[in-house]
């Protein structure tokens, strides 16, 4: 495990104890203003977990650019820039539905090299760094080779006051779920649980899964087979078996 690894591994720990403190234990929920008048929630836990994420890297690595989900940026015309969700899933762990997770992903000039997902209410830690493939505690894991109609289709549901399910996909595809937190369902992908994710680009939501999925084999591009990077406003991930077949539908007039 690289420098880079074994530094947000160990980031990715600690924030989840602080989530695994508040767990549970909600008193307070905060709601923060999105883009076109959407919203969403804050808590205690997402802003502690940040704190201690970016203090350990800072202090590893001060010349990198660091962008988190409640803080901002700082030093983001750096080469290399660390992308953190410090609690993927807030709504999810607002509402004691144990699916959510810690993200950490390392860019390079827009392109993920690093990606860390913890989620600490069932111990599972996936790590991955370009040309390394891809582990799942500890041990080797691949994207399926499921087709179309038995692949399972991660929906993103209502998000920023838009229903994120392409219809033309859902007629097509195996199964649908919507859980709500891209780091678990980038995560299924990556061990071969899941095969599609589709999605408007959140950054500090996708980094770190896209560098996972690309080293289990799967592909990423933008939904016109664009490859992707960190300044992407879609995202399609899959095992790649698929991946031509979904962009089709995905330019498919909508019947």
């Amino acid at each position: 495990m690289s420098k880079f690894q074994d530094i947000a591994v160990k980031a990715a720990q600690e924030a989840g104890k602080i989530l695994m403190a508040h767990y549970g234990q909600l008193t307070e929920i905060r709601w923060k203003e999105l883009e076109h008048g959407a919203v969403s929630i804050v808590t205690d836990a997402d802003i502690k977990s940040e704190a201690k994420i970016i203090s350990i890297l800072k202090s590893e690595f001060p010349d990198f650019g660091i962008y988190g989900e409640e803080s901002g940026g700082q030093n983001m015309e750096a080469d290399y820039v660390w992308y953190v969700d410090p609690l993927d899933g807030t709504n999810n762990f607002s509402r004691n539905i144990p699916l959510f997770g810690v993200s950490i992903g390392l860019v390079y000039k827009g392109q993920p090299i690093v990606g860390i997902l913890y989620f600490p209410t069932i111990n599972l830690m996936l790590s991955a760094e370009e040309g390394q493939g891809c582990l799942a505690n500890g041990k080797k894991v691949q994207v399926s080779q499921r087709p179309l109609a038995e692949s399972l289709y991660y929906a993103g549901g209502k998000f920023r006051n838009q229903m994120q399910i392409n219809l033309n996909l859902a007629r097509a595809c195996g199964l649908i779920k919507m859980i709500d937190a891209s780091s678990y369902e980038l995560a299924q992908i990556a061990m071969g649980d899941a095969e599609i994710y589709y999605l408007t680009s959140v950054p500090h939501d996708v980094a770190a899964g896209v560098c996972l999925i690309r080293e289990a084999g799967g592909m990423v591009t933008e939904e016109n087979g664009t490859p992707w990077n960190i300044n992407s406003k879609t995202i399609l991930a899959t095992n790649g078996v698929i991946h031509q077949e979904i962009i089709k539908l995905l330019e498919t007039k909508i019947q």
